[in-house]
């Protein structure tokens, strides 16, 4: 399994474990999230989770106004960091200069575990968002971050003039093969891979884009289309 601690985090990181057990609203939190992976936030009530907390539903309307508050608490600040951290990402990587090749190369690299690192310090948050959002405001998470990286894309694109002249990739593949990343990355999230082997396949994952970008865009007299 992945990193997945046995008290719930918050998606701000901070531990809801205390000394000699819970407060109320930690234990609602905690099955709360347990609650929303099973189901799904659309088919999780309240009075299951007061349930399985050991409380009265009015103790769970106590701490938060409803349901949707609940899922706040526990994903709004990963899902806020994360597009953060990705549009950080793109404008930090854009300015390095063009010709400066391998230090970008290393930049995308560095990027990427970074992205990992984060996911993984926010396991419960992002599994949530991925797994169990769907009816809730957070549900467009792999939107927005793809509307982030086709404006990107489409910058990388028109600065480069060799990527202009290929045969047959035009932008609309270029954003295809660029965001097949994004979707490994939650993948791995979803199929709770233990971190020290989702480092491994970040790396992978890197040798796999790097190349495909080199054959196509480094030596694109060595490729031949599909025609």
């Amino acid at each position: 399994m992945g990193k997945m601690p046995a008290a719930v985090k918050t998606s701000s990181g901070k531990d809801n474990n205390k000394r000699n057990g819970q407060s109320s609203k930690e234990r609602i939190l905690k099955y709360a999230a347990k609650e929303f992976l099973k189901k799904g936030w659309e088919k999780s009530n309240i009075r299951n989770i007061a349930k399985k907390a050991g409380l009265t539903t009015g103790a769970v309307y106590f701490h938060f106004k409803n349901k949707e508050a609940l899922f706040d608490d526990l994903v709004k600040d990963t899902y806020l960091e994360l597009l953060k951290k990705q549009k950080l990402m793109y404008k930090r990587h854009f300015a390095i200069p063009i010709s400066e090749t391998e230090k970008r190369r290393a930049f995308r690299l560095e990027e990427r575990k970074s992205m990992l690192d984060y996911a993984y310090s926010h396991f419960d948050a992002m599994k949530l968002l991925l797994c169990a959002a769907e009816g809730t405001k957070y549900a467009d998470l792999s939107d927005k971050m793809m509307n982030t990286l086709r404006k990107a894309d489409a910058y990388a694109y028109n600065e480069s003039s060799v990527m202009q002249k290929l045969p047959r990739i035009d932008l609309p593949l270029f954003i295809i093969i660029d965001s097949g990343f994004w979707e490994c990355l939650f993948e791995i999230i979803r199929q709770d891979v233990p971190y020290e082997r989702a480092k491994h396949y970040i790396l992978i994952l890197d040798d796999f884009y790097e190349a495909g970008w080199r054959k196509i865009c480094i030596e694109p007299a060595e490729y031949t289309p599909y025609k």
